[in-house]
């Protein structure tokens, strides 16, 4: 096997097991040992790919943003109004919430934001810069969003999201796809209130 193959091979297992270790234990819990023993490597095959703990958790981080940058693709359509995009974000979250595998995620979300917001500058969300550049230059009524407008929908969209679909995983009952569709499509009354 050609060594740049092997290599991204053991990256994604090094991913993985990272994912599942800071989900079962927390960030500071998860030992590298127990990492590379999940993915089959060596603690050397963490610092070789990744250099350190915190590279690795970076690198997972991204991969699941890169992961729901790629479900979101579908509303790229720039015609698509401002309404569908938030709708169309919701069923992105909700199906999120319901994967095989969404415990562990939300749980290292939840784990790699308590680290981010240890460091001196917090990283911001992937996810919602991802919306903003979404919802940035969207039908609104007669009119097209603005990068301002965008930029509070996808702050207040991204929270209420999160919220949702955690409270999903928790209660599947307790929230509907539908539920999040609407209220999701309900924050561009903010837009109204605002006056821009």
């Amino acid at each position: 096997m050609k060594r740049t193959v092997l290599k991204a091979r053991n990256r994604e297992a090094l991913i993985e097991a990272c994912l599942a270790e800071v989900a079962a234990h927390g960030y500071r819990d998860a030992r590298l040992e127990d990492i590379a023993e999940r993915a089959e490597l060596s603690t050397g095959a963490i610092y070789s790919i990744f250099g350190s703990k915190r590279n690795l958790l970076a690198a997972a981080m991204d991969q699941l943003s890169t992961e729901l940058a790629g479900e979101l693709d579908s509303l790229t359509d720039p015609e698509l109004p401002v309404t569908e995009v938030l709708r169309g974000a919701a069923r992105v979250w909700m199906k999120m919430a319901t994967e095989e595998g969404a415990r562990d995620r939300f749980a290292f979300e939840l784990e790699a934001t308590a680290a981010s917001l240890r460091e001196p500058v917090p990283t911001q969300p992937i996810p919602a810069q991802r919306l903003r550049d979404l919802l940035t230059d969207r039908c609104l009524g007669t009119t097209r969003t603005t990068g301002e407008q965008a930029r509070r929908l996808s702050v207040a969209a991204h929270a209420l999201l999160s919220g949702l679909a955690q409270r999903a995983l928790l209660d599947p009952s307790a929230v509907s796809t539908a539920d999040a569709e609407e209220a999701a499509a309900a924050l561009v009354r903010l837009l109204d209130r605002s006056g821009s």
